[in-house]
């Protein structure tokens, strides 16, 4: 008995974790442009602290850079503002902000968000080292630069361009707000730029998403997989299933809410995912396969088998809530995101109560969310604390009413992040918003593919002339 239970709970394997979709990963640009001679490297020396001038200490900003386009002293230098993420070269060969730099003879750089890839203060993420990770701090690091950057003759004169996307949307956008005299213009793509505790609106969006894609069919497999589950957890047999369905390494322990906040953030934050990564067309062939046994047989099944073919599962799931919280726990940009939502943004991707397919996972909320912030980094770290936080930044920001000019603001209608942006107007004459149907997280940033509509294509082309506008 206790060898069957082991095969088919995947015992013998290494645990996966899941990580929550708060955090984003930018993938560079497909790109033909594979010489690397033309993005180079460089370091320059930053204050750690902006704000305190009796704080001597420094660290090293990464940042890289591409002449390839510079037409000379006084052309336009092209930003592309780094967030939550290591940067990559990819970013500087292709992509609609290279275009731009193309088309108006820029010079192309790409700066790296303190504490992210290798522009580290500390080496060590405990959470006193990171109290001077803040977007205060990483808005000045980028005024710093600038402001060094235009010491140099051939950069006196020029106009600068700043291009980010998702959170690094909000630096871009926010950038223009506090240091309107060191930018001419920016573009912000799919910023969430209203900081938001309880984020319902994340796994709507994820619904309707699916649902337009997919159709009904679609969501009925997903609405009917979920409740299967739901009602399995109520004998030994059905529990049984979930983990085979499931592939878990271990038994659920279906008397701790937090484990199973883990386990219904492990079949959200697939869909999630999904969505987030999605491109015309992506979304329609996972439903295609709901409606064939690909996945699995039964509805449950085929939930199970999406999870574990869409994260490319080689080995079984870990179950426990204190496994997940140990991910969190060593020198990562995981941790150092996470403290960024629990100290600034909450971004925290709940269960509805609005009629989606993910209502039922009641066990992923707010305090399931918290207990991470508390645990990983300071008791001190709770539901209040996060509220005052994130009331902080949209106060000192303005929410969704910031006043910015000369921005160009684009989201796309299956993005999730969307919900937490200005998606229906303009933010001001002179700065359009471009909601696009179909399109996702930050579409707008990478080159030409084949499955774009032509809508996106449109947005692409108008960003570029109204930035060329601005150049002019």
């Amino acid at each position: 008995i206790l060898l069957l239970s082991c095969l088919l709970t995947f015992c013998w394997a290494e645990p996966r974790v899941l990580e929550p979709p708060i955090r984003v990963e930018l993938e560079p640009p497909e790109s033909s442009n594979l010489n690397s001679r033309n993005v180079l490297t460089s370091w320059i020396t930053m204050p750690i602290d902006h704000f305190d001038p009796q704080n001597r200490e420094t660290f090293q900003m990464r940042f890289m850079f591409n002449e390839e386009f510079f037409g000379g002293e006084g052309k336009p230098v092209f930003i592309m503002v780094g967030g939550e993420w290591a940067i990559a070269p990819g970013w500087l060969r292709a992509g609609n902000m290279y275009l731009m730099a193309q088309e108006n003879q820029g010079y192309l750089i790409y700066t790296e968000h303190r504490y992210y890839g290798e522009t580290l203060p500390y080496t060590d993420f405990t959470t006193e080292n990171l109290r001077f990770l803040n977007v205060d701090q990483a808005l000045a690091d980028v005024a710093y630069f600038i402001l060094e950057l235009k010491k140099q003759d051939r950069f006196a004169n020029s106009k600068i361009i700043l291009y980010g996307g998702s959170y690094a949307a909000n630096m871009a956008m926010w950038f223009k707000q506090r240091y309107p005299h060191l930018v001419e213009g920016v573009v912000a793509s799919s910023g969430p730029i209203k900081g938001k505790v309880d984020f319902a609106g994340y796994l709507e969006v994820v619904h309707e998403a699916f649902k337009s894609e997919g159709g009904e069919q679609c969501i009925s497999t997903i609405r009917q997989g979920i409740a299967e589950t739901i009602a399995a957890m109520e004998n030994i047999l059905g529990r049984r299933k979930i983990e085979e369905a499931y592939r878990l390494c271990n038994p659920l322990n279906y008397d701790n809410e937090l484990d199973l906040g883990y386990f219904s953030g492990l079949i959200t934050w697939t869909f999630s995912g999904s969505v987030q990564r999605a491109r015309p067309g992506t979304l329609l062939s996972i439903c295609d396969n709901f409606a064939t046994n690909i996945y699995g047989e039964t509805p449950m099944e085929k939930i199970g088998g999406y999870i574990a073919a869409t994260q490319n599962l080689g080995s079984c799931w870990a179950t426990g809530f204190e496994t997940f919280l140990r991910s969190y726990n060593t020198t990562s940009i995981s941790r150092a995101w996470y403290y960024q939502t629990c100290t600034e943004y909450g971004y925290f991707q709940i269960a509805p109560k609005s009629g989606t397919v993910f209502d039922h996972l009641k066990w992923l909320d707010v305090a399931f969310y918290v207990e991470v912030c508390k645990q990983v980094f300071d008791q001190r770290f709770d539901e209040a604390f996060v509220y005052d936080a994130v009331d902080r930044v949209n106060l000192i920001f303005g929410g969704l009413n910031p006043d910015v000019n000369n921005t160009i603001n684009i989201h796309g209608t299956i993005d999730p992040w969307h919900a937490l942006g200005v998606y229906d107007r303009d933010l001001k004459e002179g700065s359009p918003t471009y909601t696009v149907p179909r399109a996702s997280h930050c579409f707008d940033m990478q080159g030409w593919l084949s499955t774009d509509t032509i809508q996106m294509t449109r947005v692409q082309q108008a960003a570029r002339r109204l930035v060329a506008r601005w150049l002019s």
